[in-house]
């Protein structure tokens, strides 16, 4: 859709913009919720080092407590919003909105997956703080089954709100936020299919890495 109608992502950013800027580029409440949300994410990453660890520890496996449960937000973490959103800014290298001669910089827009090189660092697509939003998703794993899609329903908006709260500041197209999400969503699900197969095997050779040290 957006290879094909690349003015949606214009019209959109024009959406937050007035006279040349984004008009909630210095809001307060919307960057601190996104330094919230950059804080929660290394919470999120640490805690699954450390539950991992427990995990690992613990004499009897118990199922809560699962060490591929972890290493699954972990993967996932590392694989969307670090791996595969770092190397595709580097090979597009596409302008942010705020960069843009449009609006007020000095950069030309370019559609999506079109290897621009209009930036060298930093790029806007894909966006990082919605693949992390996406990334969150894997939360879900520790959710009993009964109750993850009442689970998905509710923490789902806000997360969506994460992502779009980069494009209201001028940080990321329209498309920037929602490939990233189907990136990081399908990424997530292959890593998933892998991880459960092997759901115990995984278990029990990191179970064996103490006890072989023992």
């Amino acid at each position: 859709m957006f290879t094909v109608f690349p003015t949606i992502d214009l019209t959109v950013s024009s959406w937050f913009a007035k006279d040349g800027n984004f008009i909630l580029g210095d809001n307060v409440l919307l960057r601190g919720f996104r330094d919230y949300s950059r804080l929660l994410t290394k919470v999120i990453m640490w805690s699954m080092v450390l539950l991992t660890a427990l995990c690992i520890a613990c004499p009897r496996p118990l199922e809560p407590c699962a060490a591929h449960k972890p290493l699954f937000v972990l993967t996932s973490f590392f694989a969307g919003p670090v791996a595969v959103v770092e190397a595709l800014r580097f090979a597009i290298g596409r302008a942010r909105p705020r960069h843009l001669v449009d609006f007020g910089g000095s950069a030309d827009f370019t559609p999506v997956w079109e290897f621009a090189a209009a930036c060298s660092h930093n790029c806007s697509f894909p966006s990082g703080e919605a693949a992390g939003a996406a990334a969150a998703l894997s939360l879900l794993v520790f959710v009993s089954p009964k109750y993850r899609a009442l689970t998905a329903s509710m923490v789902t908006p806000v997360l969506i709100f994460v992502a779009m709260n980069r494009v209201a500041l001028g940080a990321h197209f329209l498309s920037d936020v929602v490939l990233a999400w189907l990136i990081t969503l399908f990424i997530m699900l292959l890593i998933w299919r892998w991880t459960q197969r092997r759901s115990q095997d995984i278990d029990d050779r990191l179970s064996g890495l103490l006890r072989s040290r023992a």
